[in-house]
């Protein structure tokens, strides 16, 4: 693995670490609801990573470096999906690369809004690959796939999409290429002997349900 990558992972864990951002419950406490809607004990807080400004460079560097892992020195465009967390982080890696964004708005701001009632706003003209970026995964197609498929719907010009995540509970096959800087498996082998008996009892029954 690259040597650089692996610099830039490192500091990421760390700063997770330092700004608790990976929370995981007791096994007799309720699980977190996702926003996929499943129930897990264990939430990866991205927010807490904002309260930090070197947690947040080091969140922002680690996927800029991803994505030229992936393209080198190829143009792309960047898009986010419909959370907060990925909107910030699609303009700081666009404004660290000098990259044009895709932005992408869901059916619901879009319904209240006055303004142009578009859900993707780019150049119809654009062919470049996109990059859609967002913080966490759980797995397989997500919501992230959505936005892939609606900008595959509107740009004709637009035929390579693959996704990049900084943390992926679980990496499964997926529609769209996915690249991860962390999995889930990879923190809790770090985070385990700082678990009470009861947080690894909740770890090892999510694991028993994959």
């Amino acid at each position: 693995m690259d040597r650089m990558f692996e610099k830039l992972k490192e500091k990421y864990v760390d700063e997770l670490l330092q700004t608790h951002a990976f929370l995981v419950k007791s096994v007799d406490e309720t699980p977190f609801t996702l926003r996929s809607g499943k129930k897990s004990y264990i939430f990866l807080d991205h927010a807490r990573v904002t309260t930090s400004p070197s947690a947040y460079k080091a969140f922002v560097d680690i996927i800029a470096y991803l994505t030229q892992m992936i393209y080198q020195k190829q143009k792309i465009i960047l898009c986010n999906v419909d959370s907060k967390i990925s909107a910030q982080l699609v303009g700081s890696v666009a404004y660290k690369l000098s990259l044009p964004q895709l932005i992408y708005k869901s059916k619901e701001l879009t319904s209240i809004e006055k303004g142009t009632n578009t859900q993707l706003t780019g150049d119809s003209k654009w062919n470049m690959p996109v990059a859609i970026l967002d913080d966490v995964m759980t797995g397989g197609d997500g919501t992230a796939k959505n936005v892939a498929d609606l900008i595959l719907a509107n740009f004709d010009k637009i035929k390579d999409i693959q996704i990049f995540v900084g943390f992926i509970r679980e990496p499964r096959e997926s529609t769209y290429t996915t690249h991860y800087a962390l999995t889930r498996g990879e923190l809790i082998e770090i985070m385990w002997d700082t678990l009470s008996p009861e947080q690894k009892q909740a770890v090892d029954k999510e694991r028993n349900m994959v």
